[in-house]
């Protein structure tokens, strides 16, 4: 396949047909290597091969006649009206050249075109499916939408941009577990046709289509109401004594009659079908070639067709014409009574003139503004401008009823340059429109549900700050003209997918990157600057060689592994929940933080990925609501305006969704799934006064880069400023493919249940933290396995040192502490000390906090009780009576056995002697003591 010149890529393992690479874009415009072809198939695994068509392989066009199109006789019938066309020997050279038959019984034909680039993905061939062939998902849609129409595809091509799966694929590459079958020749044999060859099978094919076709859709001309008095119009006449055969002598010739149904080719012989006549009860005039004076895939009446062919499309010279024949007949007045008039045409139809029979309409025209729209917009050459309008630089016009002026519609060129639908379903279309705010020429594209797309006045209202060049007076306007605009272009926008989120999809795929090939536009203007931040940079040896110098540390390895954790949630069917890193000093927690997000993202300050607690709740969740299967940052707990707001954010997390609220993108709760790492001086458990909160937290209070690793946290920092992005995606590929085996999915979660019973121990909360730890093993276990971490594994030892067995985070008494901790360090003010008193100086208007005094060059630190006491309730809920027996054990406060109790030590302070808890330097450091190395 690669000598015959395709670009040859693998299928993916679970029957979607779908090329199994991170992203086959760049494949679109360069072709695979033998290098590439080796690591795919070399070892023997893959089931499924495919191609790329169009330009990439050389221009190779397919030809689909799908297993229904087969079934019910379909491409016999094209194969017969190719050999009553003269178009035999064609058709022969096709279907015998390279011809394959896929698992449900279609058909696959491969043609080279020569002359010009291969054309779009396009649908030649339909029908609407009868109601017995309904699907349980079509039925609750036709249920839902009454006149909602089920479509079936008979005949389509692939070409460019497309992909088609070729024999001998088998096993799951189809979900039949059927293989591919080669019906003739092979890659080598393949024809090449000319772009003429081409459109004339295009044109037999399309002679197929039996979509029923509109009785006067927008584009064609509508005709005029019946006269009250029932005489008739000479167009009226015309159209039902008239014969086609007579009206297109010299111009189409009958080839062959089906029922009602005629088709035709050129009067001169030359090619195939080239229009049908009597596809319904209508009998209007189908042309599918360009070349002739009529406009390809718009249907005319023979009325139409006659004053196109006959008076140059100018309705009233052709209605005259045929009242000198004596078509139509005269209306009479009565004696002394007004003359007989029609009824006013609707407002929504052009008012018909009496003598033509129909209104006039100047879609027989062609588009006479010529607007570039490639060149404005970079949508393909291809794309018109709908009848009755026309676009200028200073905007879109519509064609006035009487066809006497144009009115304006937009202030600046306006249109639909993509459409999406999301796996959901759900459809969006992009618009995109020419700014001149800035004094100079822009373009500025926004992404809006197809929904607001059609309410005009909805549209304005939320495009109306990106500076959408319309005004709430043109509503209806607007709206018509997209409807019109996209209805004109059908097959010529550009449609691609479209993700709301970053990470898992609903269709299975995992999208952790706005460049992985896929759009995302998200719902909130709040997560464009996360989303883009997700980006790449740099290498991924690069960034291998970075985290290399994290060996020696465990906790910024362990904040790696979370990063890494993120996409096995879903999969494991594990809830989100918190990594929490907090220390007294600086050493690296901001950092750490950057290294894991490094994995995935921009991790600098500039940009937009990390995020601080100095926000609001609904911030937050909308941050969240990002991602799902990827990691979140929030950095420094201490720069929170509301304790009650961590609270709230550790209670809500594992739920995997924020609070009830009304309306929003997503209704009333925002859903997520991620791994939230946070750090800052203070513990974020200190600010829940829950202590369920305990069990949905993983929290150490080790120094991330210890006393001596400050060289190391610079290197790290540097290093993943430059390299970042690649371990993630690299990471979940692995993964993917990994879930594709049989069993995969089971697989992965009976190592993780491994991984529990060895963490799980004595204490509920140890249980209960096991398959979180577990999760983040198991993410680092892969990650070295694989060679994306150059480094072994943590010990599990490490792993329960750090988690499993008593952690600071627990202990209530040790977050009052840092509660008093910080209390003291922000009111030393109201130490009392003996310059202080030297100095004479009054007390503080809340009086003073208690004494700082020397022994023996050591500051040390003595507070009032009932102080502590309303600092630690005021803080969260802290009892002091419940902590202070922990200080004394750990060492924290002094003793005197002659006191009772014996951690209230006299004090001497302000002339004053009082009981108060003394702290020792490893309570309470002062001064310099605990600075940051």
């Amino acid at each position: 396949m690669h000598d015959a010149g395709l670009c040859v890529l693998p299928v993916k393992p679970d029957g979607s047909k779908a090329p199994d690479v991170r992203s086959w874009t760049q494949y679109k415009v360069t072709r695979s290597t033998p290098e590439d072809h080796d690591r795919w198939f070399g070892d023997g695994h893959r089931t499924g091969i495919g191609a790329v068509t169009g330009t990439v392989s050389g221009g190779v066009m397919l030809i689909e006649f799908e297993g229904l199109a087969v079934k019910e006789g379909v491409l016999d019938q094209v194969a017969e009206l190719a050999h009553n066309s003269q178009l035999g020997d064609l058709w022969e050279t096709i279907t015998t050249g390279w011809a394959e038959q896929s698992p449900s019984g279609g058909v696959h034909y491969k043609v080279v075109v020569k002359d010009r680039p291969a054309d779009p993905n396009t649908k030649l061939a339909r029908r609407l499916a009868r109601e017995d062939e309904y699907t349980a998902e079509e039925r609750q849609r036709v249920s839902e939408k009454p006149g909602t129409k089920i479509v079936r595809v008979l005949i389509e091509t692939r070409g460019e941009g497309g992909f088609v799966v070729v024999a001998p694929s088998h096993g799951s590459t189809h979900p039949s577990g059927e293989p591919y079958t080669r019906l003739a020749g092979g890659p080598s044999t393949m024809p090449a046709v000319s772009s003429d060859d081409l459109d004339a099978i295009y044109a037999l094919c399309r002679a197929s289509d039996a979509m029923p076709i509109p009785d006067a859709p927008k584009t064609a001309p509508r005709p005029a109401p019946p006269r009250r008095d029932g005489s008739l119009r000479p167009g009226d006449d015309f159209e039902a004594r008239a014969s086609w055969e007579d009206i297109l002598r010299g111009v189409f010739r009958p080839l062959t009659t089906r029922g009602s149904e005629t088709q035709w080719g050129w009067a001169d012989g030359v090619g195939g079908v080239k229009a049908t006549t009597g596809r319904d009860d209508h009998d209007r005039l189908w042309v599918f070639a360009t070349g002739s004076e009529f406009q390809s895939e718009v249907p005319y009446s023979k009325f139409g067709a006659y004053a196109l062919l006959n008076h140059g499309g100018d309705h009233k010279a052709a209605a005259r014409e045929l009242a000198r024949q004596h078509y139509g007949t005269r209306r009479m007045a009565a004696v002394g009574g007004p003359p007989s008039t029609s009824p006013p045409a609707p407002e929504t139809q052009p008012a018909a003139d009496e003598a033509t029979g129909e209104a006039f309409r100047a879609d027989d025209e062609p588009d006479p503004q010529g607007f570039d729209y490639a060149r404005t917009f970079g949508l393909p050459a291809t794309v018109h401008t709908p009848y009755d309008y026309r676009v200028t630089g200073r905007g879109v016009e519509v064609l006035s009823t009487s066809g006497e002026n144009w009115i304006r519609v937009t202030f600046a060129p306006l249109a639909v340059t993509a459409t999406f639908e999301d796996p959901e379903g759900d459809q969006y279309v992009e618009l995109s429109w020419i700014d001149r705010s800035l004094g100079r020429p822009r373009t500025i594209s926004r992404i809006v549900s197809r929904e607001t797309a059609k309410r005009g006045r909805k549209l304005i209202e939320t495009l109306g700050s990106a500076g959408l060049p319309a005004v709430e007076g043109d509503a209806r306007a607007v709206e018509k003209w997209l409807a019109e605009f996209e209805a004109r272009n059908v097959g010529r926008i550009p449609s691609e997918q479209l993700a709301r989120w970053l990470g898992w999809q609903d269709d299975g795929t995992f999208v952790s990157s706005p460049e992985d090939g896929i759009k995302v536009d998200v719902p909130f203007e709040e997560q464009r600057g996360p989303a883009r931040a997700h980006t790449r940079k740099g290498t991924l040896e690069g960034w291998k060689e970075t985290v290399a110098h994290l060996e020696p540390f465990p906790v910024p390895r362990v904040a790696v592994a979370a990063a890494l954790a993120a996409p096995l949630l879903k999969p494991l069917g594990i809830n989100s929940f918190t990594l929490d890193i907090s220390s007294r000093s600086t050493k690296g927690k901001t950092t750490a933080l950057q290294v894991a997000l490094s994995v995935w993202a921009d991790p600098s300050e500039h940009a937009s990925a990390m995020s601080n607690w100095r926000t609001t709740l609904y911030a937050i969740e909308k941050r969240l609501n990002l991602v799902r299967g990827l990691v979140t940052v929030f950095d420094e707990t201490m720069a929170v305006t509301d304790d009650t707001l961590i609270d709230e954010v550790l209670y809500q997390l594992p739920m995997n969704h924020g609070k009830a609220r009304s309306g929003g993108a997503f209704g009333n709760m925002l859903p997520w799934e991620t791994i939230l790492l946070s750090s800052g001086e203070r513990p974020a458990l200190s600010f829940t006064t829950s202590q369920g909160a305990a069990a949905r937290i993983l929290g150490t209070t080790v120094a991330p880069f210890g006393d001596g690793g400050g060289e190391a946290a610079a290197a790290a920092r540097d290093g993943v400023l430059a390299n970042h992005g690649q371990a993630g995606p690299e990471f979940i590929q692995y993964i993917l493919s990994g879930l594709a085996q049989p069993n995969g999915r089971e697989a992965l979660k009976q190592r993780h249940r491994a991984l529990v019973d060895e963490f799980r121990g004595g204490g509920d909360m140890t249980n209960r933290r096991a398959p979180m730890v577990a999760a983040l093993v198991l993410a680092e276990t892969l990650a070295c396995g694989r060679g994306l971490l150059p480094y072994e594994p943590l010990s599990h030892d490490v792993w329960r040192g750090l988690f499993t067995a008593h952690n600071p985070t627990d202990n209530r008494p040790e977050m009052a502490l840092d509660v008093l901790r910080e209390y003291v360090a922000g009111h030393a003010h109201e130490l009392y000390s003996a310059s202080r008193g030297v100095m004479g100086e009054r007390p503080p208007f809340s009086g003073w906090l208690g004494t700082l005094s020397s022994d023996k060059g050591v500051m040390k630190v003595a507070l009032l009780p009932e102080r502590v006491r309303k600092i630690l309730a005021d803080a969260g809920g802290y009892s002091l009576d419940a902590v202070v027996g922990s200080w004394v054990d750990a060492g924290y406060l002094e003793t005197l056995k002659s006191q009772r109790p014996a951690h209230l030590v006299p004090r001497r302070f302000d002339g004053a002697r009082a009981k108060c808890l003394v702290f020792t330097p490893e309570g309470i450091a002062f001064g310099g003591q605990d600075e940051a190395a």
